[in-house]
């Protein structure tokens, strides 16, 4: 359970942003308390605050940012440890496991709950080569030879990639997740100071499919003996 201010308004996702409403995002009731620093967000949002960006150029809504939702991706992490991070500390990199919530209809690749591997890489040196290489390394070890990476968009990441591995079964593109480095419209007002924000979000459940030959994700959750003594061990 998070609120929309960690969530998404942290991440510099503009307050109309159709991930934002209820086919998209799991909303409970309540209200969340703010952060003191959500002023300076509410600043870049309107008008870009420290940074040189215009902003979104709207009203920021402190009443939207503070709805209680269900995180829908582990970068809100992230946000969380950006603000908590001074310059002493880096060059510093951070990677979490745990489940997100999105309000979509199942089929083979799809999950409304499903496990996100997050991570960020906190450097003054790090560009955008580091970052493909992190996630080309990745894969290989998840055993995907062919990934591709694609220019893609996210309200707080540009550049932005969308990254995707060839289904050896499927004989089709799937994509796994997005990466990109985080916009000084997300890093100031949490750091405090610009800085190269690596940063991706990747779908565990996709990833680790192929190591057990599954062709659905749906099978990863199923109560399915036959398939729980018969399917290989994880191997590192």
């Amino acid at each position: 359970m998070q609120s929309a201010f960690w969530d998404l308004d942290a991440l510099f996702v503009p307050q109309d942003h159709p991930a934002r409403e209820m086919q998209d995002t799991f909303y409970l009731e309540g209200k969340a308390k703010l952060p003191t620093l959500w002023e300076k967000i509410k600043e870049t949002h309107e008008n870009g605050g420290d940074t040189k960006s215009t902003g979104w150029k709207y009203k920021f809504s402190k009443e939207e940012a503070e709805k209680v939702l269900l995180r829908t991706h582990m970068t809100v992490l992230s946000a969380r440890k950006l603000a908590q991070l001074k310059k002493e500390d880096l060059p510093v990199k951070l990677f979490a496991v745990n489940r997100v919530f999105r309000n979509e209809a199942l089929d083979w690749k799809h999950l409304f709950e499903f496990y996100q591997v997050e991570g960020i890489v906190v450097d003054p040196r790090a560009n955008l080569q580091h970052l493909k290489g992190y996630l080309r390394e990745f894969y290989l070890k998840m055993g995907y030879t062919d990934v591709k990476m694609t220019p893609s968009h996210f309200p707080y990441t540009e550049p932005s990639l969308e990254v995707s591995v060839f289904h050896p079964v499927k004989k089709e593109w799937v994509e796994l997740g997005g990466a990109g480095i985080f916009r000084p419209e997300v890093v100031v007002p949490l750091l405090g100071f610009d800085c190269p924000v690596l940063a991706w979000g990747q779908g565990m459940g996709r990833i680790i499919g192929e190591y057990w030959k599954l062709q659905d994700i749906r099978d990863l959750y199923k109560n399915d003996l036959k398939q729980l003594r018969e399917i290989k061990m994880w191997m590192k």
